[in-house]
């Protein structure tokens, strides 16, 4: 019996609490609210603001704060940028928002139809390729001098660099080259005097070329601090580089007829001569940093040259050559006997 009331007084008191146990519990998960849906995050791009032979990207939802600068890199922007875009010897390919400026140096750029740019637009080297529908909110600037040159390509990068290096140093060596034919025509005597004195004088011509390129340096900077005297600079420096061309004309002279005795064997005309020795020294300038050196070389030899000889006069600047004594003088010849007369016949006789 009393098991029974035991048992019943523990059912009676677990009814009792069940109840409140089932009201305190939480409500089941079917009637629960629904979670709200979490907001799309835009978070800040972590591309470098100045990145030098690196890529930079902005996606698509992210913003880049401030500026962003490229050199020798590509650039994709499909997102924000806060500040201006500068890129230099790249590329950049724009179909974001820049809220500044964007500069394009020697780069290849591209502007898609959803481009915005609020600030101004300046390109230097290649014309942009800019879609349809693409907004520019400033002005745009294009200096697209590279479209002038033959065989330039469309684009930047280390390749375009050296693309435009190439380009600019073959329009120099035409430029020298017609220089050159127009001083072989004019002065051929002097170059001729120059060429021959060489051998014989190109340590002085060596010193004292490159004691003139550092007057001149010197010389120009101390005109170029005072605005009178930059156009005295810009004559110094014309004139130094006249000399210059001058006896790069004498040493290409001599280039040139040593290549016609050893090759043909015999002497060139002048204008084959200097057009053999020009062709060399193309040739060497084409080498990295090698032709630099030859280059610099022999402009130094070429400037001492002219001053050492005087612009090719017959006397040149240097030691002068040995004199010869005077032997005893010789003595002065007999004057010549007259030859005997020969009597006539038929006249008497002369007295002698």
């Amino acid at each position: 019996m009393k098991r029974q009331r035991f048992a019943a007084s523990g059912l009676l008191v677990l009814l009792a609490v069940a109840p409140a146990v089932v009201l305190a519990a939480p409500p089941p998960a079917l009637f629960a609210p629904r979670a709200a849906a979490a907001p799309l995050a835009i978070t800040a791009s972590v591309s470098p603001s100045v990145a030098v032979s690196e890529d930079s990207y902005v996606p698509a939802g992210q913003i880049h704060e401030g500026d962003l600068v490229s050199v020798m890199g590509d650039v994709r922007i499909e997102g924000e940028v806060t500040g201006s875009v500068v890129v230099v010897m790249g590329s950049i390919e724009l179909s974001g928002h820049v809220a500044g400026d964007m500069v394009s140096v020697m780069s290849r750029s591209h502007l898609a139809e959803s481009a915005a740019i609020d600030g101004e637009f300046v390109s230097v080297g290649w014309s942009p390729q800019r879609d349809q529908g693409s907004q520019i909110g400033g002005e745009i600037v294009n200096v697209n001098f590279m479209n002038l040159l033959p065989f330039a390509g469309h684009g930047g990068g280390l390749r375009g660099l050296l693309r435009f290096l190439l380009i600019w140093h073959l329009i120099k060596l035409t430029f020298l080259f017609i220089i050159l034919l127009v001083i072989t025509a004019l002065l051929p005597r002097r170059l001729s005097a120059m060429a021959a004195a060489f051998p014989s004088r190109w340590g002085w011509a060596f010193l004292v070329g490159l004691l003139t390129y550092a007057g001149v340096l010197i010389g120009a900077l101390v005109l170029a601090v005072t605005v009178i005297g930059i156009p005295l600079a810009l004559m110094l420096w014309f004139v130094a580089k006249m000399l210059n061309w001058v006896g790069l004309a004498a040493i290409f002279y001599l280039m040139g007829q040593s290549m016609g005795r050893n090759l043909f064997r015999r002497e060139l005309p002048h204008i084959a001569s200097v057009l053999g020795g020009f062709i060399l020294y193309a040739l060497m300038s084409m080498v990295p940093l090698l032709g630099w050196l030859f280059g610099m070389v022999l402009s130094i030899l070429a400037l001492g040259l002219v001053l050492v000889t005087r612009f090719g006069a017959e006397t040149a600047v240097g030691p002068a050559p040995a004199t010869v004594t005077p032997g005893p003088a010789a003595p002065p010849p007999h004057p010549a006997t007259p030859p005997p007369a020969v009597p006539v016949v038929g006249e008497p006789p002369r007295a002698w």
